[in-house]
C-alpha cells in the first residue's frame, strides 16, 4: 500500500514539473521575491548618513565637535568649507553640514558658543543630526559648567583646559546618566516583547505564504486529473479511494516540504536568518503547517469544480491569508482585533510560532501550541476535502 502512495505521489509531482508556468508561480516567483525583499531589509541599515563637517574655529574644542560627531557610528563625517557646504546642499548632492564658527573657544570659555547645523529642509533624515548635535552640546556644556565651578573655587591653582578634560572623561564608556529603549507590544501572547524585523521577518513571512502557493498550485493536479478522466480510471485499478486520496496528498506535502527547505536554506546561508538556531521546533512548526495548508488545499479543490476556479481563488485566499496572518509585518504592531482573528487562521499561528522560535530562541516549548492548532486544522480539514473530492 506504502508504495502505492508514493508512486502516485511521484505522479503528482511529475505533473507538476511538466507545467513550467506552474512550477514558476509556486516556486521561482517566491524565491525571487525572498531575495528582492531579503536583501532590501539586509542592506538597509549598512550605509551611513553622510554628515559635511565645517570647523572655521580650528581649535581643540572645534576639534571635539568633529570627534564626537564622527563617534556617531550611524555617521559618516567629512571636512569641508563653508563655500563648499552650502554649494553642495543647495545642489541636492548633500542634505546637511555641521559648521562650528570662528570664535567657538573664546566663546565657551566666555559669554557661550554656537554650533549650525546647515540643512536642506527636504531632508528628513538631518534631524537626526540636530539631535546628535544638541548631544554634544549638553555633553560641552556640562563640562563647561564643572570647569568653571572648579577654577572658581580654587583661583590660579586650576586651569580650565586641564579640568575640562577631566570632567570630559567622565563620559566614556558612559555617561553618568545615560537612557535605554525597550519595546512594549501590546500583545497577549507569547510574553516576548522583541518583533521579528529585517530579513528574519521577510525570510518567514515569505516562507509561510508561498507555502500556501504550492499546495494550492499540487492540488491543481487532482483537478487536472478529475477533468481528464484519470481518476475515474483509477477506481478500476486494483487500488481503494482511501490510498489515491493519500497519494494525492503525500504528494502535496512533498511538493510544499521541498520548496519550504529552499526558502529556509536561502534565509539561513543568504540573510543569516538563524533558522538553524533550533531545527526541531522549527521543523514541528513547518512540518504542521505544511500539513494544515495541504488539507485546505485538498478542502477548496473539492468544493470548486474546474483547476480554472481553482487557479482564480487559490492567489486570493493565500494572499488574503498571508495578510491577515502576518506574513507581511509584525502582528503585534496591529489593532488588537486584527490579532483575534490572525489567530484564526493557520498562516496566523505559522508566524507567530516560526516567530518565537527563529527571532525570539524560544525553543520547542513556544512551537507546541501552535503545532497543534494547526495539525488540528490540518486534521479536519484533511478529513472534510477527503470526504467531499469527487473523482469525476
Amino acid at each position: 500500500m506504502m508504495r502505492k502512495i508514493l508512486a502516485l505521489a511521484w505522479l503528482n509531482a511529475l505533473q507538476l514539473l511538466r507545467n513550467p508556468s506552474e512550477l514558476v508561480g509556486v516556486l521561482v516567483l517566491p524565491l525571487a521575491l525572498t531575495m528582492l525583499f531579503g536583501s532590501a531589509y539586509a542592506g538597509g541599515d549598512d550605509t551611513p548618513m553622510r554628515v559635511l563637517f565645517v570647523d572655521e574655529d580650528a581649535t581643540p574644542f572645534s576639534a571635539q565637535v568633529g570627534t564626537l560627531l564622527d563617534a556617531e557610528e550611524s555617521f559618516e563625517t567629512s571636512g569641508v568649507t563653508r563655500a563648499q557646504a552650502e554649494e553642495l546642499i543647495a545642489a541636492g548632492d548633500e542634505s546637511v553640514a555641521v559648521l562650528v564658527p570662528d570664535g567657538f573657544q573664546s566663546g565657551l570659555k566666555g559669554s557661550g558658543a554656537e554650533i549650525q547645523v546647515l540643512r536642506d529642509p527636504a531632508s528628513e533624515s538631518s534631524f537626526a543630526v540636530i539631535s546628535v548635535v544638541q548631544g554634544v552640546a549638553m555633553r560641552m556644556s556640562g563640562n563647561v559648567q564643572a570647569a568653571e565651578i572648579v577654577v572658581s573655587m580654587a583661583p590660579g591653582l586650576k586651569e580650565f583646559d586641564a579640568v575640562y578634560a577631566s570632567a570630559d572623561k567622565q563620559w566614556d564608556p558612559k555617561p553618568p546618566i545615560f537612557a535605554s529603549g525597550t519595546t512594549v507590544v501590546a500583545s497577549e501572547v507569547r510574553g516576548d516583547s522583541v518583533l521579528a524585523e529585517g530579513a528574519t521577518l521577510s525570510s518567514i513571512g515569505f516562507t509561510v505564504w508561498f507555502i500556501l502557493f504550492m499546495t494550492f498550485g499540487s492540488a491543481g493536479g487532482i483537478l487536472e486529473e478529475r477533468e481528464q478522466g484519470t481518476l475515474r480510471r483509477l477506481l478500476v485499478a486494483p487500488i481503494t479511494r482511501g490510498t489515491i486520496v493519500s497519494g494525492k496528498i503525500v504528494g502535496i506535502v512533498l511538493a510544499a516540504s521541498v520548496q519550504a527547505f529552499i526558502l529556509v536554506t536561502v534565509g539561513a546561508l543568504v540573510f543569516g536568518v538563524p533558522w538553524g538556531r533550533d531545527p526541531l521546533p522549527v521543523f514541528v512548526v513547518l512540518g504542521s503547517y505544511i500539513l494544515a495548508g495541504t488539507g485546505l488545499a485538498v478542502l477548496v479543490s473539492a468544493l470548486v469544480r474546474t483547476r480554472d476556479q481553482l487557479s482564480g481563488l487559490s492567489p486570493l485566499i493565500s494572499t488574503g491569508l498571508a495578510m491577515l496572518g502576518g506574513c507581511l509585518w509584525p502582528i503585534e504592531i496591529v489593532a488588537p482585533l486584527m490579532q483575534t482573528i490572525a489567530k484564526l487562521t493557520p498562516t496566523g499561528w505559522a508566524v507567530m510560532g516560526l516567530t518565537d522560535v527563529v527571532a525570539r530562541n524560544q525553543g520547542m516549548e513556544a512551537a507546541l501550541v501552535p503545532s497543534l492548532v494547526l495539525l488540528s486544522f490540518a486534521g479536519v480539514s484533511l478529513f472534510l476535502g477527503s470526504r467531499l473530492l469527487r473523482f469525476e
